[in-house]
């Protein structure tokens, strides 16, 4: 069941809240209780993925062989796409547009690229272009066979749990706001757009940040040699590369488009040599375009409030109202928490990474810049801060009477005269055959370690002891060189 998407309530919420929303200022749950004696504070939600510095995001357009040469050129630099193919079958050869191929040979090609973190849109079923694109041509041309029919087809042959991302063939209809209500209705929640192909318009629209309009999105740049009637050609690398370096550098959206059928391949050709220059940066997140626009939504609807803290722990709700199936992405949220935390979700330990590149939209982790805590966790949870407590050093100083039986069935007595300051232990030992020093010791809770090296005729023996301190008896090992471990038992006592 498809969840509408009416292209006025989004525009609405993002008119209202958008500006404001990426300064964070709708920081939830400040003035709840516990939030200000807490040693862990909420800052707020993050523009980007994992507190990335920019974006790049990738779209590939039509069902043509050279789609396989593409995705492969994009797993090798580590870029991710939407691949937006057309559906149909298999087309007469007359219908084909330019060197479309039946959809069918990609199908296995597709499906390996979603587990890549990729993503597969719809370019309709049929590819239906036009000029003029009247009013006319479009109502006739965006049936439901085209525009349904073309999502249903992708989410029957691949694994792909939604289609998020709609593309107009050849750039056309994308005006006509009855036909943008309509791809909304459809379920998908941005539509690219392809604007003045003919006029060259399309070469460079230059938008480095979300659309306004995510139903007539439109893109940076081109990345391809050639582009429709205009004939105009992209392919210095210098300037396609300091047109990223640029937004790059205004930390915003690189969202750059091509055709797979005109481009070249290699590490000498302009698309990788481009893609190489872009790619495997660990302050970028590279992420497709549904998924993209999906966490501007998730940002500004998910709400963060701080619970009554519990006994060593600070805990915060993450919640919204959003469709899970479409907005199944995580969001970053920022803390302020002191070093040696450890961080739940759902009753799950996050696991702790590096600052390495975000090429998913969906995992569960943090990342941690000096007393600032990137936490990056689906919706709808519970986050635990569990503080590192310490167990106090158990009291092992003093005198203890140790007693073990060696090997050949004899029972030793020896005596542990120990010293104890913070988690080191000193002392001797001693038995009737001399005392001797302690040397690395130990103690953490009831944890107790310590060493002893015996010297004789000329020889020197290291025996190690390991145990625990239970009340007033002492249970140790006493392991000598790589014969078998000996039990003793010590009672404390002069």
């Amino acid at each position: 069941m498809y969840t509408l998407c009416a292209r006025e309530d989004e525009l609405k919420i993002r008119g209202n809240i958008l500006i404001a929303a990426f300064t964070g200022v709708l920081v939830s749950g400040a003035g709840a209780p516990g939030a200000d004696t807490s040693p862990v504070r909420f800052i707020g939600k993050t523009k980007y993925l994992n507190n990335a510095r920019a974006v790049v995001a990738h779209t590939i357009d039509d069902s043509t062989k050279y789609v396989t040469n593409c995705i492969d050129a994009m797993d090798k630099h580590g870029i991710k796409a939407t691949i937006f193919v057309s559906t149909e079958q298999d087309p007469a050869p007359e219908d084909r547009f330019f060197t479309q191929l039946q959809v069918w040979n990609l199908w296995p090609r597709l499906r390996q690229a979603i587990d890549n973190g990729h993503e597969i849109g719809s370019h309709a079923r049929t590819h239906p272009c036009g000029r003029p694109d009247t009013e006319a041509f479009c109502s006739a041309a965006y049936t439901d066979y085209e525009v349904t029919g073309s999502r249903d087809d992708i989410l029957r042959r691949t694994q792909q749990p939604y289609v998020w991302t709609w593309c107009y063939p050849c750039g056309h209809c994308a005006n006509y706001d009855f036909i943008q209500k309509e791809i909304a209705a459809a379920g998908y929640i941005v539509a690219r757009n392809y604007p003045g192909e003919a006029q060259g318009r399309h070469i460079r629209p230059d938008l480095q940040s979300w659309d306004s309009n995510p139903y007539n999105a439109a893109y940076t740049q081109v990345v391809q040699k050639r582009g429709g009637a205009a004939k105009s050609e992209i392919i210095d690398v210098a300037i396609l590369d300091a047109k990223f370096d640029e937004v790059y550098q205004r930390g915003g959206i690189y969202n750059f488009m091509s055709h797979p059928q005109w481009l070249d391949y290699g590490p000498e050709g302009f698309y990788e040599r481009h893609l190489a220059h872009i790619s495997r940066r660990g302050d970028v997140w590279y992420v497709p375009m549904g998924p993209l626009y999906a966490y501007r939504t998730i940002f500004e609807r998910t709400e963060v409030r701080a619970l009554s803290p519990a006994a060593a722990k600070a805990r915060f709700t993450v919640s919204n109202d959003l469709d899970p199936k479409i907005y199944d992405g995580s969001i970053t949220l920022e803390f302020r928490a002191p070093a040696g935390m450890a961080i739940l979700s759902s009753g799950r330990k996050l696991a702790e990474r590096a600052n390495e590149m975000t090429d998913r939209w969906t995992q569960e982790y943090f990342r941690r810049e000096g007393d600032h805590v990137y936490v990056t966790v689906q919706s709808n949870t519970t986050l635990e801060f569990l503080f590192s407590v310490k167990a106090p050093a158990a009291d092992a100083a003093g005198v203890w009477k140790a007693s073990y039986t060696n090997p050949d069935g004899q029972t030793r007595e020896t005596t542990l005269n120990l010293k104890v300051d913070g988690d080191k232990v000193s002392g001797t030992i001693a038995s009737q055959r001399g005392s001797a020093a302690i040397s690395d010791g130990q103690v953490s809770g009831d944890d107790i370690s310590f060493t002893v090296v015996r010297r004789g005729n000329g020889d020197e023996i290291q025996v190690t002891y390991k145990g625990k301190v239970e009340g007033e008896t002492m249970k140790l090992t006493m392991q000598i060189d790589g014969r078998d471990p000996i039990q003793m038992t010590a009672k404390r006592g002069s």
